[in-house]
């Protein structure tokens, strides 16, 4: 019998992700650890220098799952398509990066069969300090510590915080998508 190794779907995706950002030809490697229980890691992006001094972010993935948000009844209020809910967590000192992902269907309506490139994601890049800011402020509006946090949006194009903010000022988190940051993830494995 043949041992079998599996990978979370967010983890494949981001894996392949990182992958094109961060190309082979360029001396960067996608690792992935072999052992589920690699307390605070869940992929690995490491810089082969050709003087043989290596460098290694270490990153921690979170996913949401997307519900599709209600219209709202007024036309004053703004509602976005999709939210998300993640647990708050403890951000472990392990990870140097934090991957919050979110996966959602183009079109909600559609009822014929899809595959996969039907699907969209995105996902925000965070460091440990502005995750451990993050985990501090994720407030009720009565100012108890949350037990979730979210994000709302209608594609990739503006993501918003809605959930775990006390003042409920839909901050704009836009600039720590994946796409925004890999010049951060670059300046850090090559200092």
């Amino acid at each position: 019998m043949e041992p079998v190794f599996t990978l979370q779907w967010p983890e494949y995706l981001l894996s392949q992700e990182l992958a094109t950002l961060f190309p082979k030809s360029k001396h960067y490697s996608v690792l992935v650890p072999t052992s589920r229980q690699e307390k605070g890691i869940d992929l690995a992006l490491v810089c082969k220098r050709p003087d043989s001094k290596s460098r290694v972010a270490l990153l921690q993935v979170k996913a949401s799952r997307t519900y599709p948000l209600q219209p709202p009844k007024r036309e004053s209020t703004k509602r976005y398509r999709f939210g998300t809910w993640f647990n708050r967590f403890d951000p472990s000192p392990d990870a140097d990066f934090f991957l919050l992902f979110c996966m959602y269907p183009r079109d909600t309506a559609r009822t014929k069969r899809v595959d996969a490139a039907w699907y969209r994601h995105w996902t925000l890049v965070f460091t440990l300090a502005e995750m451990g800011d993050l985990m501090a402020s994720c407030l009720t509006v009565g100012g108890s510590p949350d037990r979730m946090f979210g994000f709302d949006f209608d594609t990739e194009a503006k993501v918003v915080q809605t959930r775990g903010d006390q003042k409920r000022r839909q901050i704009d988190y836009t600039d720590h998508l994946l796409s925004n940051r890999a010049a951060l993830l670059k300046t850090f494995l090559d200092t």
